[in-house]
């Protein structure tokens, strides 16, 4: 499994998954790999959410408290369809967090940590053990102003394949990845530090300080000082 695949059921449906066919109740939310297929009556019955290995490698080290404690690797089954059950309050909040990606998959694995914390324990662990190396790195040092090609030569591998693998772990490019990682840290620099805003660009792996103002914008659908002006 390279990605993991949410779907959550509003109403009956049903998955389709390496050669079987489950059938899904209302109000349950599946936990279950890329390839898998929902139906239902109407396409407005499910929603479907992927989660890649990267994203987890950076939610990991926010809800570090709630991961259980580590347990044998060997030991820990992927299932290839996991079900857990959801409140129509659930489903609305997920449903208005759509549009921010990140915070939803959080949203959703701090519930599934609450539901079934040995089984989601284990696997953030499994994802990490085999994708660690790499996304270490690339989370170490996402904030240095560096182009692709220079990522792609400190890891020993050629640009081709450094995309491959971003697609992969993350589903996008090395080059939206970056510019995206970049944002996100910027824009949090911006609601809790008071560094200027050239400082936190640079500080962020942006050379150039216009470049950083019109990428914000283009993201954020306001400039930088106007997200500090109404968090402040």
């Amino acid at each position: 499994m390279s990605a993991i695949q949410i779907i959550l059921f509003r109403q009956p449906g049903k998955i389709h998954c390496r050669g079987e066919n489950l059938a899904i109740d209302s109000n349950q939310l599946v936990v279950t790999t890329e390839e898998a297929t929902a139906s239902a009556m109407s396409r407005d019955s499910w929603l479907s959410i992927f989660c890649y290995p990267g994203e987890l490698h950076a939610l990991y080290h926010e809800i570090a408290d709630l991961i259980g404690p580590s347990t044998e690797m060997n030991r820990f089954q992927l299932e290839s369809v996991k079900i857990l059950p959801v409140f129509d309050e659930l489903s609305n909040v997920i449903e208005q967090l759509k549009g921010n990606h990140n915070l939803l998959i959080k949203f959703i694995f701090m519930y599934c940590l609450g539901m079934d914390n040995g089984y989601f324990s284990g696997l953030m662990r499994y994802f990490l053990a085999h994708n660690d190396k790499m996304l270490s790195y690339l989370e170490g040092n996402f904030m240095q102003p560096w182009p692709v090609t220079r990522f792609a030569e400190d890891l020993g591998i050629e640009v081709r394949r450094l995309n491959f693998l971003f697609y992969k772990n993350y589903g996008v490019s090395a080059k939206q990845w970056l510019l995206e990682r970049r944002l996100s840290y910027a824009r949090q620099q911006l609601m809790v530090t008071e560094k200027k805003v050239a400082d936190i660009a640079l500080d962020s792996g942006f050379s150039n300080h216009a470049h950083f103002t019109e990428s914000f914008k283009k993201r954020y659908l306001c400039s930088p000082t106007v997200l500090r002006a109404n968090f402040a």
